[in-house]
């Protein structure tokens, strides 16, 4: 197990070796691109610790007034060759969506594409979030993607706001998180200088027929040495399993070149899980390039018995 780690380690490496701000590969003579990531994790909470969160592939082409992105991914492959199913590896499209800019102000957007709805779900990829485990929020009070339409209006350069619209089921799947045939939601997005905000206010309906409405607060700070996030989110059902709250404020440290300290502080109360606990984290963030990250973090719970370490290994190529 372990030679197979240090192998793909060493060839993950060699892929990135030399320091680049982007990914993939041109074909030649066309607007496509292909290319792809890979994230790995240790975590001694779960039964396989060794794990391949995801091996992806992701491609794009833009031309005229169109720009097209897919995201293809294999999840959930333990380094013996067994899911966490103990059967077939997760294949899942993440997101195959299309856009048509209308103007320099306006476009639209149609297919599967990351919900437009808080921060964290806007860097959906694990090589470019600052901790391994995500917060309970995300995943939890609003679907993470949509299979329909959005549509996105820039106010100013400063401010936007988008509509999102689905009246159908998912083409893909979302494991563990929230599995919708209906959303429709409002984003408001805006900004000066290093900092920035963001509202959502949104209502779903689950396959089971279950409906909820949440709505959500976010802002961040992007300092040049410090960086702080924060988001807090409510959501209310009509099945008597309301979420009252959940939210995290997490800052990040730029401490020295390419190494980041990250900590975060979380509550939330979620009556679907009859759970209400606070969870501190403590991270560190190593990035030898900027296609690469090492990550280690300590996660304690204050109710659930889930206090662990975990560490992963992303490189995006």
């Amino acid at each position: 197990m372990y030679k197979q780690l240090l192998s793909i380690l060493l060839l993950s490496s060699s892929l990135c070796a030399t320091e680049t701000e982007g990914y993939g590969w041109d074909i030649p003579n066309s607007s496509i691109n292909i290319g792809g990531y890979l994230d790995m994790t240790y975590d001694e909470k779960r039964e396989e610790k060794f794990l391949f969160n995801d091996i992806a592939m992701l491609f794009s082409a833009n031309q005229n007034r169109f720009d097209l992105l897919g995201e293809i991914e294999l999840s959930h492959i333990s380094l013996n060759g067994k899911s966490n199913r103990n059967s077939d590896v997760d294949f899942n499209i993440e997101r195959l969506q299309l856009t048509y800019a209308l103007s320099d102000e306006q476009s639209i957007r149609v297919g599967r594409f990351n919900s437009d709805i808080g921060y964290w779900n806007q860097t959906p990829i694990a090589i470019l979030q600052d901790t391994t485990t995500t917060p309970h929020v995300v995943g939890n009070f609003f679907p993470k993607a949509t299979t329909g339409v959005l549509f996105n209006q820039n106010i100013n350069e400063n401010n936007s706001f988008s509509v999102t619209f689905q009246d159908n089921n998912d083409i893909a799947y979302q494991e563990n998180n929230i599995q919708v045939n209906r959303h429709k939601a409002l984003a408001y997005y805006g900004m000066a200088d290093d900092l920035s905000w963001r509202f959502s206010l949104g209502t779903y309906q689950e396959s089971n027929h279950k409906t909820a409405t949440y709505m959500g607060i976010g802002s961040m700070y992007d300092g040049e040495e410090l960086g702080i996030e924060a988001e807090f989110f409510t959501q209310k059902s009509d099945k008597s399993d309301d979420k009252p709250y959940s939210g995290y404020v997490q800052s990040t440290w730029h401490f020295k070149e390419k190494q980041d300290a990250v900590m975060r502080f979380e509550s939330y109360k979620d009556n679907a899980l009859d759970v209400e606990e606070n969870i501190y984290l403590l991270g560190y963030v190593y990035r030898p390039n900027s296609n690469i990250a090492l990550k280690v973090e300590y996660i304690h719970h204050t109710k659930l018995p889930l206090n662990r370490f975990v560490y992963s290994f992303s490189v995006l190529f």
